[in-house]
């Protein structure tokens, strides 16, 4: 019941058109015992009486009958039909901003394809519960009350007779229904599943096409499809049972009806319209307790579907926004205060896994300073540890003195702009990509940020320009291409901070040399964190921090750490000794 409450908390907003759906329902179902009543009319009025004037009567009477249950129809599915997609509209937009706020460690979680099967086909079986199961409950529930009314009033003693179907045909469906809300749940588990191997799939073709793993996709593809029939077919037993078991049980009940009955009429205790009134009675309620045995079938799948959805909008973000921010501050200086950080467990009876381990560092305002270490490190998680995607197990950070746990997430990372070494660009125009940096920005300051990112030359050959669409993540460029799209519009954001991720990495040297000169200008006066895997690109950087283990173990300028021939001094022997042996060989 508490999820049954929850899901239609959705329907308060909608309340006036509910209310007069709802009403035209009523109106719709109250009208069903006229039809037994008509029939009556006709066998003992009109074959019986020989009341011929009823007889002209009556025509008008159906036609006006029809009409009027017509509109009701109409009204009651127009406007259930509305609301249920003004619902379903309200569900995504919750889901989608719900996802929005939350930190980076849920995608890690969760695929792309499991969340995109939750906010389609799970939030189209809670809108087909909201209005089709719930219009089909109250408009058919309406039908067996009134006709049921109509029966006990026409003849108490074969109601009674009938009255006998209901509980024992209620009890089976109660049992198939539990059975099918798991089955439904673990059917839209498995849709998510195997949209994540097709998204996969998809996204990946060119690992898959180079190592010659169609097959293997194909067959991984195969056996999360067949898992996914299975779980159908069992589901669709379970609904094709309901059906049968209620054809068995109202045989019994109409064939017990129809004896009784029968032979009253044939004894003289009631005559032929009372007891065929009767029977086309016991006839039109068998449609509707049909329906709503069948609609149990949607219930339980929206319910399932329903708890899919909630588990999203119930995780609640990692990283929250403080109760009160504190004004942004006017300085840049980044602090790490002893500042430790653990990923959780990855599973039962695992340790969390430490990353950083007591780290202290100051970040003047204004001051360059680069992270370099081998893969594994820390730099990474040291520099997400700034923009808040994730929070210290221990210590803390400040910004311009503030604590930043203690302002805003939007105007901390108003502060910050970022470039990775993996580029990411939305299937849209050049010119969109670069102006998300700034949407309030001119066209002339878009064009300016990309011919400050060298980007101009590849932009005017592209076949429309700036507003040419650069497809999904960006794959009709280059990878230097991409890059330079993101250094333009970390450019057009303008932020005092800078975090660099190897953002020169995808060009060639040329490409380069141009985008290096484009970030030391755009580097002037800002607080800039470079995270370097080849240290001639932070010769120059006030300050170079050496990590290794999650810990800081030296740090000074590039010469001084040259001089202690220490860390430092073995990455760079050992990275130009690389670069020496590459040249030889190329010579």
């Amino acid at each position: 019941m508490t999820l049954y409450r929850r899901i239609f908390r959705y329907l308060r907003p909608h309340r006036a058109p509910f209310l007069v759906a709802l009403l035209a329902m009523v109106a719709f179902g109250a009208t069903d015992p006229v039809v037994p009543y008509l029939v009556k009319r006709i066998l003992d009025g009109v074959f019986g009486g020989g009341q011929a004037d009823l007889l002209w009567q009556l025509p008008y009477v159906i036609v006006g009958f029809a009409a009027f249950r017509a509109l009701c129809d109409f009204v009651q599915q127009y406007l259930m039909a509305a609301v249920g997609h003004r619902v379903t509209e309200q569900l995504r937009n919750d889901v989608n901003r719900h996802v929005l706020s939350l930190s980076p460690d849920f995608f890690v979680r969760h695929s792309s394809g499991e969340l995109l099967s939750r906010v389609t086909s799970d939030v189209l079986l809670i809108r087909s519960l909201l209005t089709d199961s719930t219009a089909a409950i109250i408009r058919d529930s309406i039908r067996l009350v009134f006709l049921l009314g109509y029966c006990i009033y026409s003849d108490p003693t074969l109601s009674l007779i009938s009255a006998i179907f209901f509980p024992i045909a209620g009890w089976p469906i109660a049992r198939l229904g539990k059975r099918l809300r798991r089955l439904s749940k673990r059917g839209q588990d498995a849709i998510g599943q195997l949209s994540a191997l097709f998204q996969e799939s998809m996204q990946g073709h060119r690992v898959v096409k180079i190592f010659s793993r169609e097959e293997f996709e194909q067959q991984r593809f195969e056996r999360g499809n067949r898992e996914l029939t299975k779980t159908f077919i069992r589901s669709e037993r379970v609904k094709a049972l309901t059906g049968p078991i209620n054809e068995c049980l109202a045989s019994v009940v109409i064939s017990g009806v129809l004896v009784y009955g029968g032979y009253s009429v044939m004894s003289g205790a009631r005559s032929a319209g009372d007891f065929i009134s009767f029977l086309v009675s016991v006839f039109l309620m068998y449609e509707p307790f049909k329906k709503l045995t069948r609609v149990n079938s949607t219930v339980q799948q929206g319910l399932a579907g329903a708890q899919r959805i909630f588990e999203i909008l119930d995780t609640p973000p990692t990283i929250e926004e403080p109760r009160e921010p504190l004004p942004l501050p006017a300085g840049c200086e980044v602090v790490f205060d002893r500042v430790s950080f653990s990923y959780p467990a990855r599973g039962p009876g695992e340790e969390p896994t430490r990353a950083l381990c007591d780290i202290s560092l100051v970040i003047p305002e204004g001051k360059k300073v680069a992270l370099v270490g081998f893969s594994g490190s820390g730099k990474s998680t040291l520099v997400d540890l700034v923009p808040r995607f994730i929070d210290p197990t221990q210590g803390r950070i400040t910004m311009g003195g503030i604590d930043v746990r203690n302002l805003g997430l939007a105007g901390l990372r108003s502060k910050i702009a970022a470039v990775g070494q993996h580029t990411f660009l939305f299937n849209d125009t050049v010119y969109n990509n670069i102006a998300y940096g700034n949407p309030a920005a001119t066209e002339a300051q878009v064009k300016a940020a990309a011919q400050a990112a060298f980007a101009m030359d590849f932009i005017e050959r592209l076949p429309s320009g700036f507003f040419t669409l650069v497809g999904e993540g960006g794959m009709t460029l280059s990878g230097g291409e991409r890059q330079r799209l993101a250094i333009a519009r970390a450019i057009l954001k303008n932020a005092p901070i800078l975090i660099l991720d190897e953002a020169t990495a995808s060009l060639d040297n040329r490409s380069e040399r141009e985008v290096q000169m484009a970030i030391e200008a755009l580097e002037q006066g800002r607080t800039s964190i470079i995270i370097a895997h080849r240290l001639s690109t932070v010769r120059d950087a006030d300050v170079i921090v050496v990590m290794s283990g999650g810990r800081i173990v030296e740090q000074g300028s590039h010469e001084e750490l040259l001089r202690r021939g220490s860390e430092y001094s073995r990455l760079h022997a050992l990275q130009f000794r690389d670069a020496d042996v590459g040249a030889e060989s190329v010579n």
